[in-house]
């Protein structure tokens, strides 16, 4: 960018971009450095696309205020949100270690006792979220991470809403992966009839279908199509671990 003399699109508000980190659905995860405190995070800017109109626009600062009351240690501390031009970013703090799809992904599935440890972690940071009134609702192994020290870190708590048919206006694209219900392959099955009425079971229904994951490498339930898995969820009773895993 500097070479073509584009080096201003690397600062987004008080940020200079450093490093990508990660792309989705949602946007890019970039590592950043504040201009004046000279602090590093991890900063997501958000696709235009998933704040179309004033209310959605609002409904995200709400949400991220909300995120920014949460400090607890298995959850990611969200540090600073704004708008850039028509750009929104939220800064997080950045966080050393790999998600737990990339885990699985480089190492195969995962001891018991590692499994469940990180959790009974997770476990413990939803409940403290669900108490300040957010249920995350895309919970799934590659929003978890795990540090470098063994500490599970939930990410992108106060994004939830972004997955939502306002957030897009698109309601009857509900069957798109990772778009308006949350991830199909770890859906609670009342999520999947109204993602507007669940509470923190849904998140750890998805922590179980996260767990399965970790221990077998494997989603609970595979099909063609994001709705055939989430009709499998609805109808069909939990696959056992230890079709895959028969030493539990």
């Amino acid at each position: 960018r500097i070479q073509t003399r584009k080096g201003h699109k690397l600062k987004v508000g008080p940020y200079i971009l450093l490093d990508i980190l990660g792309e989705g659905g949602m946007g890019r995860v970039f590592k950043a450095r504040h201009v004046r405190m000279g602090r590093e995070v991890a900063l997501k800017v958000i696709r235009k696309e998933r704040i179309s109109n004033k209310n959605v626009i609002r409904r995200f600062q709400t949400e991220i205020r909300a995120a920014g009351q949460l400090v607890h240690p298995n959850i990611v501390l969200a540090l600073d949100a704004d708008s850039a031009g028509q750009m929104h970013y939220v800064a997080m703090e950045l966080i050393e270690g790999s998600d737990f799809k990339q885990l699985v992904t480089d190492h195969g599935p995962m001891p018991m006792h590692v499994a469940c440890e990180y959790m009974r972690q997770a476990a413990i940071g939803l409940p403290h979220a669900f108490e300040q009134g957010m249920v995350h609702r895309d919970i799934k192994p590659s929003n978890l991470m795990v540090t470098k020290q063994g500490v599970v870190k939930i990410l992108d708590l106060g994004l939830a809403m972004l997955n939502e048919p306002d957030a897009i206006g698109k309601p009857e694209q509900v069957t798109v992966e990772g778009l308006v219900l949350g991830t199909p392959d770890f859906l609670a099955p009342e999520q999947a009839q109204n993602a507007h009425s669940v509470d923190v079971r849904a998140d750890l229904y998805a922590l179980g279908g996260t767990l399965y994951f970790l221990l077998t490498g494997k989603i609970p339930y595979d099909g063609p199509t994001p709705t055939a898995k989430v009709l499998r969820h609805v109808n069909e009773p939990p696959p056992s671990v230890r079709v895959w895993r028969p030493d539990l």
